[in-house]
């Protein structure tokens, strides 16, 4: 179960976390999910709990969004 690979990531650690270790989580789940089905409970598990680090990133570091594009 790969689920138990993200347990530590709560609200608090959202909190606390520091920024590499948010955009490494993130990154980490990213290759996960270009892995999982796209279907399966799995992915929608991960994939939620993706949104939650990106929305910390973005609230918390809003200069360092990892996806932002240059024009």
């Amino acid at each position: 179960n790969t689920m138990g690979r993200f347990s530590y990531v709560t609200s608090s650690w959202l909190e606390t976390a520091a920024e590499d270790e948010l955009l490494e989580i993130a990154s980490k789940m990213e290759s996960l999910l270009d892995e999982l089905e796209y279907d399966s409970n799995e992915y929608t598990e991960i994939y939620s709990i993706h949104i939650d680090v990106v929305n910390a990133i973005s609230s918390r570091f809003p200069l360092n969004l990892t996806h932002c594009e240059h024009s």
